[in-house]
């Protein structure tokens, strides 16, 4: 059976802080290249979405002034769009609803103040920051100062993690 290789003292710690450190400076390089190329793609896919939106502006447009010249009769309406066909597509004229902008701080004091309190969600959830103050973890349980186990709480033990950080 074949040992593998251990670092044995410092030396051979420097040896292959040394060893890796040309295989992470290649790496960074051709990272670097690859973003560069990205971000070239990224510029020339903006630039043809850009002219896709101003082809289908330009086309919109034209379709908009024309449907607007077609009798009420041949189109078919709802209460939110208007429609007319043709042989290669819809003309669709859409009214969307109003955007609908609270301030939540005066809508609430004013369904209280017009006693509807029906129209007012309370929602309760627990003060993880101040139990925890109160707790402790014991055997992979939450406990209370008196031992009490605590419901509802899973502990997951992470892996330390190592770094060699460079001075």
């Amino acid at each position: 059976m074949t040992e593998t290789w251990k670092i044995k003292n410092d030396n051979e710690a420097e040896w292959i802080i040394e060893q890796t450190n040309d295989d992470l400076l290649e790496i960074e390089r051709f990272k670097y290249s690859l973003e560069e190329k990205i971000e070239t793609l990224r510029i020339k896919l903006n630039k043809l979405n850009d002219e896709e939106d101003s082809i289908k502006e330009r086309r919109d447009s034209y379709l908009l002034e024309y449907f607007e010249t077609i009798p009420e009769e041949l189109k078919k309406k709802t209460k939110t769009q208007e429609k007319y066909r043709l042989p290669s597509g819809e003309i669709v004229k859409k009214y969307p609803a109003p955007e609908v902008r609270r301030e939540n701080n005066k809508l609430l004091a004013w369904i209280k103040e017009n006693k509807m309190n029906d129209y007012v969600e309370v929602k309760e959830i627990p003060k993880w920051v101040e139990l925890k103050k109160i707790t402790q973890t014991v055997n992979g349980q939450v406990v209370t100062e008196d031992g009490e186990i605590v419901e509802g709480i899973e502990v997951i033990e992470r892996p330390p993690v190592l770094e060699f950080k460079e001075v």
